[in-house]
């Protein structure tokens, strides 16, 4: 076996078993790793309709082919389940090392059943596997079982995947953290965990991964590394400043996201930047394993009512307590990350849910009675502290919080005017609107697990010969000049499917922005694995991916009235700060022109003709026509 461990782990919580699976050459090679080994498992594993957080949810991690090797940014892993946020599938994307790790014990996938009678963690040590009890660790934070499981087994080089208090209390947007400061955040993954009594997966390998081409892949592995560290963007924009870097540049867009999505524009942005961060509080640069850009940043506020430490300030843990809750401090930010980091919860959906709060306050539709005294005008750090902790413990009005902004809009009457979800998925990072953003919304609306950013539309592929094929030369440079809606379906399109084959490679999505093309990819993939595979055929199992996704979605109800946006990014109005919003009526057709390039029908339900192009002819017996 090259690349790929070749091996499952398949873990029976109810019954304590632990089994060993081989994986199908067909099946290494039509869905390559990370998000495509998920979704089709859980597919095939997850009977409709079932709840979110019973026994009968199966959770799924996955490394991508190249874990483990000289490739650069190739290390990151995919954590799949049916989400207790939002119903549908759901999954959450981590960096660090864990991944590597995982290969070099000689698995590409654990896929956990069941629940366990009391809190256990899994613990991989090449051959040896066992589950191993917990009740000590539990009620934890993450950062204090990281510690107590090194302690315990005498190794401080172990990698792990934990859960806080927020899993355990089954928060539906926990989420799960390996090393103490990277995460698989979106869709409520810690809660699934939570919901199985499983505190951790320990891991520690002693392998390595074998490679089928040494000479051909070192020379690629090489390539790729000096592209990344000639190119400014990743050199200098990633590598000095990190992904804060967008503060300036969605501040420059009138997109960033602003009290709850009431704007794009930002008053207080200027004490947000990366150049402010640095100036402060900035330690040291740090990266994930074998990546040349190092764009992690660990930090330190040394005095103060918001002192702590950290290890990742990023764009999406910087945006949902500033900008979205209209905060301009910097140091709670920090020190609401780390909580956050501690506690095992998603910064996105939970800085989301507390703006949905703070508006509601700002219109009347809650009180101090309603709030257990906290005061929620937009900007109150302290007051976020202090509800992200009664979110992490279900405690008071934070126990209605922890259910979502969805679900807590139907305890709070007149607040549904006040939400910002697709799917049941707070909106993340963007604030869709004219110019360049029109595709984001697109993106919201369509993505298979809600209104993420993280699926298309930000990976500047108007180029594309695939794009340029079916849209003429003039059109795709009109979508580059931001100016059209016509062309953003195709393009759309186009870009989900290199982000699912991206995402099934586990490779930073960040690397393949104005880097690493489809074709350098494919070569290192080739070398790695003895798999010929070149940049189309790698879109097309991306293109697999995103069409597996859907068909669940499909099979739980989800149609066209899905795919949609919160009304207020339908509302077309100039502001001081540039025009903002999307045309309803144009959103349609732009909708229209995705389902259409997709081979889908007019209810975004793929066709039988295109799901047997892709040879999931067996899936189109499992879902309903429209």
């Amino acid at each position: 076996m090259h690349g790929w461990a070749g091996k499952r782990l398949k873990v029976y919580l109810t019954e304590g078993k632990l089994v060993e699976e081989e994986l199908t050459e067909e099946f290494r090679q039509e869905y390559l790793g990370g998000r495509g080994f998920n979704v089709r498992t859980v597919f095939d594993e997850i009977a409709p309709g079932i709840d979110p957080l019973s026994p009968e949810n199966v959770l799924t991690v996955s490394t991508g082919p190249l874990a483990g090797t000289a490739a650069p940014g190739m290390t990151r892993w995919t954590v799949t389940a049916k989400s207790p946020l939002t119903g549908i599938i759901g999954d959450g994307n981590g960096g660090s090392d864990f991944a590597a790790e995982l290969k070099f014990a000689g698995y590409d996938q654990i896929v956990v059943y069941g629940r366990a009678a009391s809190p256990v963690y899994l613990f991989i040590k090449d051959s040896r596997v066992e589950l191993r009890d917990a009740s000590r660790l539990w009620g934890k934070t993450t950062w204090d079982t990281h510690k107590l499981i090194v302690k315990e087994l005498h190794d401080s080089q172990i990698r792990d995947l934990i859960i806080g208090p927020a899993g355990e209390n089954l928060v539906r947007f926990a989420k799960i953290i390996t090393n103490m400061t990277r995460a698989g955040g979106k869709c409520g993954m810690g809660a699934v965990m939570g919901s199985k009594n499983l505190k951790a997966i320990v891991v520690r390998g002693s392998g390595s991964v074998k490679i089928a081409s040494p000479d051909a892949f070192y020379q690629a592995a090489q390539q790729a590394n000096a592209k990344l560290l000639a190119s400014r963007f990743h050199r200098q924009v990633l590598g000095e400043e990190g992904t804060p870097y967008l503060i300036k540049f969605l501040t420059s867009e009138r997109s960033l996201t602003t009290r709850n999505s009431q704007a794009g524009y930002f008053e207080g942005w200027e004490k947000l930047t990366s150049e402010a961060f640095e100036s402060s509080y900035a330690v040291k640069h740090g990266a994930c394993f074998s990546c040349p850009i190092a764009c992690s940043h660990y930090y330190r506020v040394k005095d103060g009512p918001y002192a702590t430490h950290g290890g990742s300030n990023q764009f999406g843990t910087l945006y949902p307590f500033t900008s979205r809750c209209g905060s301009d401090n910097l140091a709670a930010s920090l020190h609401l990350t780390t909580l956050c980091d501690q506690m095992g919860i998603d910064t996105h959906s939970c800085g989301a849910t507390i703006s949905f709060a703070m508006e509601a306050w700002e219109k009347g539709l809650i009180t101090f009675k309603d709030t257990d005294g906290l005061d929620l005008s937009w900007g109150n750090a302290d007051s976020m502290i202090k509800l992200v902790q009664k979110i992490a413990y279900r405690q008071g009005f934070g126990d209605i919080l922890a259910e979502g902004s969805l679900r807590a809009s139907a305890q709070i009457p007149g607040s549904a005017s006040c939400l910002t979800v697709v799917k049941g998925l707070e909106c993340s990072s963007y604030y869709p609107g004219e110019g360049e953003h029109k595709i984001i919304g697109l993106a919201f609306a369509t993505s298979p697990i809600g209104g993420s950013h993280h699926r298309g539309g930000f990976m500047g592929l108007h180029s594309h010969p695939k794009v340029r094929q079916a849209l003429g030369e003039e059109l795709a440079r009109h979508l580059r000049d931001h100016t059209t809606y016509k062309g953003q379906g195709v393009l759309l399109v186009v870009e989900n499917d290199f982000v699912a084959a991206l995402n099934s490679m586990e490779t930073c999505l960040l690397l393949c922005q104005y880097g690493l093309t489809a074709d350098d990819l494919a070569g290192l993939v080739s070398a790695a694995t003895g798999f010929d595979i070149d940049g189309d055929a790698l879109l097309k199992i991306g293109e697999r991916v995103f069409n597996v996704e859907r068909a669940f979605n499909v099979r739980e109800g989800i149609r066209r009235k899905d795919d949609t946006l919160p009304e207020r990014f339908f509302v077309e109005k100039e502001t001081p700060y540039g025009k903002t919003g999307i045309n309803k009526a144009k959103f349609q057709e732009m909708l229209d022109e995705f389902y259409s390039f997709r081979g889908w029908d007019k209810e975004g339900v793929p066709t039988r003709k295109k799901l047997e192009e892709l040879n999931l002819g067996y899936i189109a017996e499992q879902i309903p026509a429209s």
